[in-house]
């Protein structure tokens, strides 16, 4: 079985604007159905009472790299059953480090009499049964079963590409239809409890001030950076330069805001620097 990768658009606005679903497609599975990409659309929550500040005095810092290693190859940080609300369809799901910053979900024990196709995502909402998911940000795969039969997926596994360093900001995992194209319905839930070592324990966001390829402003509350607005020409090594942190800790922070960080900054974007906020 080959574990097929399929992203939309790499360029993305945050905001009001359009996000990506990243999802990766089931293939080489006895089903006739098509894994197809999907764009939503996702808002980013508004900081509680900032200030706006715009510091103009900067200073070099030097980055740190997280001082806490990746858990050794084979460790599972994740186990759970995920099932219909009425029974039908159930898969166990069970994530586990490669030993780097990456995790490998494995699937095994699905059945599904539902008769039509399916898909698991993770998600960074709390979702529920019934509720329809037209907008965020999604890791899964799907494309089990043609309309009409039943699907017995072979066990299969997926990397959670993209999900940095430590995925944990992923709140839920759902099961859901699959029709052509979104909203796409809820039909279970299970919410995740994940084991996964603090990678950044020593991460304190500093700002510095505006520099070349870090020019937008900064909201504030209590005199600690909250949110950061990104500016035309800026570039992640300069913004995280700014900040006394790594790029991987940018990842970390804005990974429920902007799960493209690996991609080109845009003007408007709103990255998060409150740890508390991830």
């Amino acid at each position: 079985m080959t574990v097929v990768s399929t992203t939309s658009t790499r360029r993305r606005l945050l905001g009001a604007a359009a996000l990506t679903i990243v999802a990766l497609a089931l293939g080489g599975c006895a089903t006739t159905s098509t894994a197809m990409p999907a764009v939503a659309t996702a808002t980013n929550p508004a900081p509680s009472s900032p200030t706006s500040t715009t510091p103009t005095s900067p200073t070099s810092t030097t980055p740190t790299s997280p001082s806490t290693p990746a858990p050794a190859a084979g460790t599972v940080v994740l186990d759970t059953d995920l099932a219909s609300a009425d029974g039908r369809a159930s898969i166990h799901l069970r994530v586990v480090a490669t030993g780097q910053d990456d995790y490998v979900v494995q699937t095994s024990a699905y059945r599904s009499t539902l008769g039509e196709p399916l898909a698991v995502f993770f998600r960074q909402f709390d979702e529920q049964v019934g509720d329809t998911i037209s907008e965020g940000v999604s890791f899964g795969y799907d494309a089990w079963g043609a309309p009409g039969e039943t699907a017995q997926v072979p066990d299969a596994r997926f990397r959670l590409q993209e999900a940095g360093d430590d995925p944990s900001f992923l709140r839920t995992a759902v099961l859901v239809n699959r029709p052509e194209t979104s909203p796409w319905q809820v039909l279970g839930v299970s919410e995740l409890h994940w084991s996964t070592p603090d990678r950044h324990p020593d991460l304190h966001v500093v700002d510095t001030g505006p520099r070349s390829g870090a020019t937008g402003t900064v909201e504030s509350a209590g005199g600690v950076p909250r949110w950061y607005h990104v500016a035309a020409g800026d570039r992640l090594a300069d913004v995280a330069t700014r900040f006394g942190v790594t790029v991987s800790d940018l990842h970390y922070l804005s990974a429920r805001q902007a799960l493209g960080l690996a991609y080109e900054l845009q003007a408007g974007e709103t990255l998060n620097l409150d740890r508390t906020k991830r």
